[in-house]
């Protein structure tokens, strides 16, 4: 990682295979952030839904489950 280098994009990954790819680029995932509708219990797997550098220069991924069973179709 060099001050001016990007981490990779992982929006749309999977928190596991997110983590592992920020890692092969030589980052740290910092804070995972969970977020969700409103009433709404979402399951894994855990898909990235956006992504930022933090101030401690880790990757903050904030993550959404997917479809729960008490969704409306």
């Amino acid at each position: 990682m060099t001050p001016h280098s990007e981490p990779p994009d992982v929006v749309g990954y999977t928190l596991d295979d997110a983590c592992q790819t920020i890692a092969a680029a030589g980052w740290r995932v910092g804070e995972v952030i969970d977020t969700r509708p409103p009433r709404r219990t979402l399951v894994d797997p855990r898909r990235v839904v956006r992504q930022r550098v933090g101030a401690d220069g880790s990757v903050v991924l904030v993550v959404c489950g997917e479809r729960s069973d008490d969704a409306r179709v």
